[in-house]
C-alpha cells in the first residue's frame, strides 16, 4: 500500500486517513483577494458555536480584510446580523493595495482595526511586530465559541510562531482540486474521465500522461503548472514525494520528488504540459479553461462562480492523481486567518468575534449562497454539496482535510514569499534543467530567500 504523507514527509496511517475524512464535511475559503470566502446569495446569521460564550463584551469592533466586491458586500452584512445578534456596534473595513505594508503602518501608529484578516506569508511579519494577541490563553476559555482542535490541523501550522504559540485562526480554504472539460476530454477520446477513473482506482500519473498526450493532438492545452509553491509541492506530494522535512526544503534529495520534477520537465519540453511564465500576455489559465482552450486547471473552489455562468462548459473535480491511482493524496490549499491586535478597543469583544467569524456557524454564513471557499473544519458538507456544481463537489472536503498550508519555512521568510515565483520563473526561462532548478529553488528557500 501507498504510504501516506503530508507536505512535511511525515507519514500519515491509512486509519488515522479514514477516521479524518469519515468526519468531514468541511469547507474553507481562501487567502488572497481571490481567495476569501464570498459569494452572492444569503445565508444563516451568526449564532452561537459549541464553546459557550454567554452574553460577552458589547464593545465596538472594527475589523479589516481585502475583498472582491461580492466579498465586500457579504462581509457587510456579517458584521450586521452580528450586531444585531449580539449588541457589538461592528465595522468592516476594505483594505486596498499593499495589504501587508498598510496593516503594519496602521499597527505601528495605533490605528489599526481590532481583528484582521492575514495572509499565509504576512503571519511571521506581524508576530514579529509585537502587535498580534496570542490566542492560546482565550482559546482555552469557555468564552471562545471555536477550538483550534475544529479546524483541520494540516490548516493552521503557519499561524504559530517559532515557540508554538498560536496568532490566528484560517478563516476558510482552497484545496487544489482536479478540474476538467468533460467536453474537450472526450473529443480527445480520454476515457474513462478522472472521476470514473479515480473510482476505478487508474488515477495515475500514466492516466494522466495519456490524457495530457491525446489533448495536445487536439491543438488544445491540457494543463498549466504555475511558478508557485502551491504547484510545484502539490505534485511532488501527491506522487508520493516529499517536499519539506524538518522545516528544510529536501525536494532536490528526495529521490521521489526527483523523479516527479523530471517528470515535469519532460512535459515541459514536450509541450504537453505548458509553463505558466510562458503564456502569452493576457492569457490567463481560468481564462483559458472558461474558454475551452484548456482541457484542465488544478485549483480550488474560487473559480467556482465564474463557472456557474457558463452555458457551454461541461465541468467536474476529481482528487489529484496519485501513485495508486485511488488514494486522496495531501495537497496544498490556499488559506487566510484572523487575528487581533494587542491595542484592540475591548480585547475581550474583538476575540469573542474572532471566534464567532471563524466557528462553524460564521463560516456557514459568509460561504453559503453560492460561495466560493470550503469551510476549514469537519461536519459542513452542505456548503460545498448545495447547487449540485460542480457534481462530485464531495472531494472539496476529502482533499481538505488532508491538504497542508503554506510551510513555515517559506510562511517565516517574507522574501521567499515574495521571490518565489520570480525565482522559479528565472529558473525555467533560462533553461535549467530539473536537477539545476530543484538544487536552486531548495537553496533559496533554505537560505531565506
Amino acid at each position: 500500500m501507498t504510504e501516506v504523507k503530508d507536505a512535511l514527509g511525515r507519514a500519515v496511517s491509512r486509519r488515522s486517513f479514514l477516521g479524518t475524512t469519515a468526519l468531514a464535511g468541511l469547507g474553507v475559503a481562501g487567502a488572497g483577494t481571490l481567495l476569501a470566502g464570498c459569494g452572492s446569495g444569503s445565508g444563516a446569521g451568526p449564532a452561537g458555536g459549541s464553546g459557550g460564550g454567554g452574553e460577552g463584551s458589547k464593545g465596538a469592533i472594527t475589523w479589516a480584510s481585502w475583498a472582491n466586491p461580492g466579498e465586500g458586500e457579504r462581509f457587510k452584512q456579517f458584521s450586521k446580523d452580528y450586531t444585531a445578534k449580539y449588541g457589538n456596534p461592528v465595522t468592516w473595513q476594505q483594505v486596498v493595495g499593499d495589504y501587508q505594508s498598510k496593516l503594519l503602518t496602521q499597527l505601528a501608529g495605533g490605528a489599526a482595526p481590532d481583528a484582521f484578516y492575514i495572509g499565509d506569508t504576512s503571519m511571521a511579519p506581524l508576530i514579529a511586530s509585537g502587535k498580534l494577541e496570542p490566542l492560546d490563553d482565550f482559546l482555552g476559555t469557555d468564552k471562545a465559541e471555536v477550538k483550534i482542535a475544529d479546524v483541520y490541523e494540516g490548516l493552521y501550522q503557519w499561524c504559530k510562531s517559532e515557540d508554538g504559540k498560536l496568532y490566528g485562526i484560517p478563516v476558510d480554504c482552497n484545496p487544489k482540486v482536479f478540474w476538467f472539460n468533460k467536453g474537450l476530454l472526450e473529443e480527445a477520446g480520454f476515457t474513462p474521465d478522472p472521476v470514473a477513473a479515480f473510482t476505478g482506482g487508474t488515477w495515475n500519473r500514466d492516466a494522466l500522461d495519456d490524457m495530457l498526450t491525446k489533448v495536445k493532438a487536439t491543438g488544445k492545452r491540457g494543463m498549466v503548472v504555475e511558478g508557485n509553491w502551491f504547484d510545484l509541492f502539490s505534485l511532488i506530494t501527491t506522487f508520493g514525494g516529499t517536499a519539506i522535512a524538518d522545516d528544510k526544503a529536501v525536494f532536490d534529495t528526495d529521490p521521489k520528488a526527483m523523479e516527479i520534477i523530471s517528470w515535469l520537465f519532460d512535459h515541459f519540453k514536450n509541450e504537453t504540459i505548458t509553463f505558466g511564465g510562458t503564456l502569452p500576455k493576457g492569457q490567463g489559465v481560468d481564462a483559458l479553461f472558461y474558454g475551452g482552450q484548456l482541457a484542465s486547471v488544478q485549483y480550488g473552489r474560487w473559480i467556482l462562480p465564474n463557472l456557474r455562468k457558463l452555458k457551454n462548459v461541461q465541468y467536474d473535480i476529481a482528487p489529484m492523481p496519485s501513485e495508486d491511482g485511488k488514494t486522496v493524496m495531501p495537497v496544498a490549499v490556499y488559506t487566510a486567518a484572523m487575528g487581533v491586535q494587542t491595542g484592540a478597543k475591548d480585547k475581550e469583544a474583538s476575540l469573542q468575534f474572532l471566534s464567532r467569524y471563524v466557528n462553524a456557524d460564521g463560516q456557514k454564513q459568509r460561504l453559503s449562497g453560492g460561495g466560493n471557499a470550503v469551510p476549514s473544519m469537519a461536519g459542513l458538507d452542505d456548503i460545498v454539496l448545495e447547487g449540485g456544481l460542480p457534481a462530485n463537489a464531495k472531494y472539496f472536503t476529502e482533499v481538505a482535510a488532508k491538504a497542508y498550508a503554506v510551510p513555515e519555512v517559506i510562511a517565516r521568510s517574507s522574501k521567499v514569499g515574495t521571490n518565489f515565483g520570480t525565482t522559479f520563473d528565472g529558473l525555467i526561462k533560462g533553461g535549467a534543467d530539473a536537477k539545476t532548478f530543484a538544487s536552486k529553488m531548495a537553496a533559496f528557500i533554505n537560505a531565506g530567500g
